[in-house]
Formats: structure tokens, C-alpha cells, sequence
């Protein structure tokens, strides 16, 4: 049974601004992270964003038209040769007008009209909460199972263990949590489910109480207190099936991390909040969600054709007519991809299953069954994953324009470069105004450079049609601190791209035989000089320190709160879900052996002190760990981390948990 304090919590009103991005981007400043703008109820979008977000959009596409009538009217080149060469140039230029324009006719309103929360599932509902897990340490896996059973209203919580693991048993039977596990491993999570769907329905049908309601969590993605009471009300709607959730992370500093939201923070602030219209709708994103079990049951539960099984059991559910809505609040934390070849491995996953998916349902000739907007959104987004092919050839194209020698633009350097540069500033202002200022420049050209190798590896498999197999992406530690590894095609795209830079500069200066003019030569260079900022940018993200591989299982929260031991107050430096370093007066603790901690606004914990180091300044720093197979400890740091109780962190914001904190990041 919860604790009434818990319930209470569960049951608060965050008052943390839902002004977002502003919000988001004070919060970063002050060391707590973007996502905790959206603790509170989604709501309509504050006045200025959207007002800045259309005049951002149409002044993109507006300056980018200018751009075009002016290469047109005034700087193309005589010559039969010459203008084709041109044209072929000025074609791959205008390439992102209709994707600026769809996106602001998309992205035009993101409003929210959830329903109000509530203490009890709607109608006399049952609620389980799954959460998926194969080989995760304890460190990922015991925050989310401690938080979800802490969670209002009553509810199970199932924990379905694909590795078999007598510890995760044992968690489970300590938190009051059900375990389950299967003898065959096949499908993946999409079978792991379905294994579970399977046992709730063979219980159901022997007399049991039926589950109407399930609520999916990743093993890493920790739920807060309104996880339920915020989004059970959209099953008062008896067509709806999904509710979708976005999915923040709470280790700052990954690699996909923008400073801000994160590179999918566009995905969940902007994007999906923009689908909650009629005719559209949010994919399952396989975390953060809820689903009418009655609905799985119909479509034959959750899709095992394809490695992406939550975007195809969404297609699934629309044929059949089901509803799917998106809930724009920060419901749970997870963990982001932290290194580059964690990155790679999951985004190549979703890109080969977004390819499955295409070709599995004929997303192409399924306008029949589709709105106009889903039928838009689904094929685009399958398609997207192929844009690492469109990135390279549009590398390509500068390149083969200049060898061929073609003079493309009348225009002089100066005046072209002038033009150029006025042109692609405000576009990139424009666009950013428009994605809610939820993307940040330089690491979106950094990570962009992904999209190469994740192309190249999704139209191999429409070519080869291989087997695919779901790969888990990794969390937790490395025997080892690695860099990552650069891609062989960025580094061949860099050698040619630094050969052309090389060689038009010599061209200008008279150095090598050129035919091109000044100007064409900048037409074209300046393309190519983008296209080398954004490959140094992101070899260069690639190989930075900080992205190496890990050999901590748990990430580090900074916070600065009062502590006791025995009666002694201190101070919490930083705390962990496996321990915690604190600061005290020296000969407070002892050298070894087991101390009593307690953190503000909760009970004592038991530690081991595994190191203390004496300061000069008459204190003292101990590092102090969890027992293992202490449950107790392990879930007593969990919560206080992800379900930090109330005046617990003075200088947060209320409703604000310590887990979202970026100091020392």
C-alpha cells in the first residue's frame, strides 16, 4: 500500500511555468534541466512562443523564396552547358522549400487539452505498469520498479524479466512488485509483452480480475508521481487506445544532449504536441505511455513482424479506428544514449525497423485507410530515416558542380557571399523560432552527420532485405573508457570535401587551371565550406572525452542539501542511486563499516563509508555506498532522487526532483 505522503505527492500540482521553451532555457541556466519546465499540466502555448514560432516559420520560407527569385532573375548563367549546370545547383537549393513549409503547416498550433487528474482509474478500470528488462544493472532497473510501485492510484506493477536474474526476483518481492519471466526469449520486448498480455488474458478467462489498462516504462525510464493520475482520464474516451507521453532524459550531458531539451526534445515539445488534431495522432514510442488492453487485443497484441514494434502497433490500431493522443507533460526520466556508438546502435534500430515497417504495410499506397495527415506524417516519418542519403548526395552535388567546370552564378563573390550568408542566418533563425527554439544549432549539425551511416544502412537493407534482429541498446558501465569511433564514410566525405576546398582555392588563385568564375566558384563553395563545418563539428563530437564509454552503472546527481548523521548535521555533495558523497566535521564518520544517513524530509538510511578523505579545512569527505541486496537503501535513494519530497531542495523550483539537477555537468 502507498504512504499517505506519497499519495499526497502524487497527487500535487506542479507549479513549475509551462511557458516553454523559455522556461526550459532559464532552467538550463540556473543547472536544472529543460524538461522540468513541463512538470506541470500542458496547456495552451504562452502568447509569445506561437507568435514568434509563425513569424519564425514564414520568415524562412519567405527569405528562402527571396533567395531563389534571385538566383533565378538575376545571377543564371548563358550557355546551354552553363544554365543546366546552374539549374541542377539551384534545384538542390530550393530541395528544403516544401519540407519549411509542410513543417510550419504542421507545426502551426501545439496546444494541449488534457483531461483534469484524477485519484482513481476511470469507470472502475484495472491498471498494471509493465516494465521490460533483459540485462540492465541495478542501478537502472531499481529506480524504475521502486518508483512505479510508489505510484497513485492502485495499480500493479509487473516487472518482466528476460534474463532471469534471481536478484531482480528478489527486488521485486521486497518493493511488492510482481515478477515474471518467460522460457522463451523470442520477439524481443514485442514478445515479452506479449507474454504478458497472454498470462493476463489466461487469468482473466480462470476467474481472475481482468487488466483493462497498461502503463509501459522502459527499465531506465524512472515514472514521477503524476505518471498515472495525469493521463488515466483520456480512457473516458472509449476510442481512445494510446496515450503517449514524452520521453525526457536525466543524465545531462549525453551525447544527444543540446544544452537545453536534448536532440528529441523537437520530437516531444513540438511534433507530437502538433498531432493532438483531428485526423492525426501520435505513434507508440514504446516508454512513457498507456494502452487499452482491449484495443492490443484486437489488432493480436503487440507487433512482432517488425524491430520497431511500437510505431507498427500504432498503424495497427489506426486501421482498426482507434484513437491515439499525446500527453505534453513530463510524466518520467530515462536515460539517453551516452556515448556515439550507443547513439548509432539505437538510431540504426529505429531507421532499419522504420524501413520494415514501409515496406510491411505499404505505407506508400496507404492513403485508403489514413487520414491525409497520418497518411503525411507516417510515410515522411519512415522516409526520414533516409535522409542520410539525400545528406550525402546533397554533399555530392557542390562538389560534382564544381568539377564540372560550369560557370552557375553572374553574381560576384562578394555580393553572392553577401546574399548567401543574410539567407542562411535568417532561415536558421526562422526555423528555430518555429521548433520553439527546441533545437540548438551547432549539435544538431554535429549529430547530423549520423544520418549518413543510418541511410546508408537502411537502403542497404531494402536492397539486401537481411533478417533483422532487435539489439538492445546499453545502459550502465564499460569494462573500459573508450572513445567513440568515427565512421568510415564521414572520414572519406571529409577527405574529399577538404580536397575540393583545397583545390577551389588554389582555382581562385590562379594556381591550378580553373574554368569557373569567382562568383560560380562560391555558389558552390559555400556549400561545401557548410558541409565541412558540419563534419568537423561532429568527428569532433564523436571523439570529444567527455562521450567516452562509462565504468559507473549509476549517474551521479549533484545536489547541495543538509544531512544528519547520529545527530550530526552535514551536507549532500552528490548522491546516486547506488550511494552518496557527503561532507562533514572531521571524526563524524568512521574510516569503515555501516553509518546512518538521513537526507532532508526523509528517514535514515543505512550506508557503508568505503572512503573518507580529510580536508584542510577541518571537515571531512566520505563516499558511502549501498549495500548490496539491500533493497531498503536502494529504494530509500531512488525515491528520494526521482520523488524528492517537498522542501526537500530549497533552491529548486517546487515539484522540482533532485534528478534534475545539471550541476557539475
Amino acid at each position: 500500500m502507498l504512504s499517505d505522503n506519497v499519495r499526497l505527492r502524487a497527487e500535487e500540482v506542479f507549479v513549475v511555468s509551462r511557458s516553454a521553451p523559455v522556461g526550459a532555457k532559464a532552467l538550463s541556466r540556473a543547472g536544472i534541466a529543460g524538461w522540468a519546465a513541463r512538470l506541470g499540466p500542458p496547456g495552451s502555448e504562452a502568447p509569445r512562443s506561437r507568435r514568434l514560432a509563425h513569424i519564425g516559420g514564414l520568415a524562412a520560407i519567405f527569405v528562402l523564396v527571396l533567395y531563389l527569385i534571385w538566383r533565378v532573375l538575376f545571377t543564371m548563367p548563358s550557355g546551354d552547358w552553363n544554365l543546366t549546370i546552374a539549374w541542377i545547383l539551384v534545384a538542390f537549393e530550393a530541395l528544403p522549400l516544401t519540407g519549411l513549409i509542410l513543417k510550419a503547416a504542421s507545426v502551426w498550433n501545439i496546444d494541449s487539452n488534457p483531461p483534469e487528474p484524477v485519484t482513481e482509474a476511470p469507470n472502475g478500470m484495472r491498471v498494471a505498469v509493465l516494465i521490460p528488462t533483459y540485462n540492465e544493472p541495478i542501478e537502472v532497473l531499481t529506480p524504475t520498479v521502486a518508483a512505479a510501485c510508489e505510484l497513485a492510484p492502485d495499480h500493479e506493477t509487473w516487472v518482466l524479466d528476460d534474463g532471469g536474474r534471481p536478484w531482480v526476483e528478489q527486488m521485486c518481492a521486497a518493493y511488492g512488485a510482481r515478477y515474471v519471466r518467460r522460457d522463451r526469449h523470442d520477439h524481443a520486448k514485442a514478445g515479452n509483452m506479449n507474454h504478458a498480455l497472454d498470462l493476463m488474458a489466461a487469468e482473466k478467462a480462470a476467474g481472475a480480475p481482468g487488466i483493462d489498462i497498461i502503463a509501459v516504462l522502459d527499465c531506465d525510464h524512472v515514472p514521477l508521481p503524476t505518471f498515472l493520475t495525469a493521463t488515466l482520464g483520456w480512457f473516458d474516451d472509449a476510442d481512445v487506445a494510446l496515450i503517449q507521453g514524452p520521453q525526457s532524459f536525466y543524465n545531462g550531458g549525453a551525447f544527444d544532449d543540446d544544452g537545453i531539451t536534448g536532440e528529441q526534445g523537437m520530437f516531444f515539445n513540438v511534433l507530437m504536441p502538433s498531432r493532438n488534431v483531428p485526423g492525426a495522432g501520435p505513434f507508440w514510442c514504446g516508454s512513457t505511455s498507456l494502452l487499452r488492453v482491449s484495443a492490443l487485443q484486437e489488432v493480436g497484441g503487440v507487433a512482432t513482424e517488425t524491430i520497431t514494434e511500437d510505431m507498427h502497433t500504432t498503424l495497427k490500431l489506426i486501421r482498426r479506428g482507434w484513437r491515439t493522443v499525446y500527453h505534453h507533460q513530463t510524466l518520467a526520466v530515462g536515460l539517453a544514449p551516452a556515448t556515439p556508438d550507443q547513439y548509432l546502435l539505437q538510431r540504426r534500430r529505429w531507421g532499419m525497423g522504420a524501413m520494415q515497417i514501409l515496406v510491411h504495410e505499404r505505407l506508400w499506397a496507404a492513403k485508403s485507410w489514413m487520414s491525409w495527415r497520418n497518411y503525411h506524417e507516417y510515410l515522411n516519418g519512415t522516409l526520414w530515416w533516409l535522409e542520410g542519403i539525400a545528406t550525402l548526395v546533397a554533399f555530392l552535388i557542390p562538389v560534382l558542380v564544381m568539377l564540372s567546370g560550369a560557370q552557375t552564378s553572374t553574381a560576384g563573390p562578394v555580393l553572392f557571399t553577401g546574399v548567401f550568408i543574410v539567407m542562411f542566418i535568417v532561415r536558421l533563425w526562422g526555423s528555430k523560432q518555429l521548433m520553439r527554439n527546441e533545437i540548438h544549432w551547432p549539435t544538431a549539425f554535429a549529430l547530423r552527420i549520423f544520418r549518413v551511416p543510418v541511410g546508408l544502412a537502411c537502403l542497404w537493407w531494402l536492397m539486401s532485405r537481411n533478417i533483422l534482429e532487435f539489439e538492445v541498446t546499453p545502459k550502465g558501465a564499460a569494462d573500459l573508457r573508450l572513445r567513440g569511433r568515427t565512421p568510415r564514410i564521414l572520414i572519406v566525405m571529409f577527405i574529399l570535401i577538404t580536397g575540393m576546398i583545397l583545390y577551389a582555392a588554389a582555382g581562385l588563385a590562379g594556381l591550378v587551371p580553373w574554368r569557373t568564375s569567382p562568383g560560380s566558384t562560391v555558389a558552390s563553395g559555400a556549400w561545401l565550406v557548410l558541409a565541412g563545418v558540419v563534419l568537423v563539428l561532429g568527428t569532433r563530437r564523436i571523439r570529444a572525452a567527455e562521450f567516452s564509454t562509462s565504468r559507473r552503472n549509476g549517474h551521479r546527481v549533484e545536489v547541495t542539501a543538509p544531512v544528519e548523521s547520529d545527530g550530526v548535521p552535514g551536507e549532500l555533495l552528490d548522491i546516486s542511486v547506488g550511494g552518496a558523497a557527503v561532507r562533514f566535521p572531521q571524526g563524524t564518520l568512521p574510516p569503515s563499516g555501516p553509518v546512518m544517513l538521513r537526507l532532508p524530509m526523509s528517514g535514515p538510511v543505512q550506508l557503508e563509508v568505503i572512503r573518507v578523505i580529510e580536508q584542510p579545512d577541518g571537515s571531512q569527505i566520505a563516499s558511502l555506498k549501498a549495500v548490496d541486496d539491500d533493497w531498503a537503501a536502494y529504494r530509500a535513494l531512488s525515491l528520494w532522487i526521482f520523488h524528492t519530497p517537498a522542501g526537500a531542495l530549497p533552491d529548486f523550483p517546487p515539484g522540482v526532483p533532485a534528478a534534475a539537477s545539471l550541476r557539475g555537468r
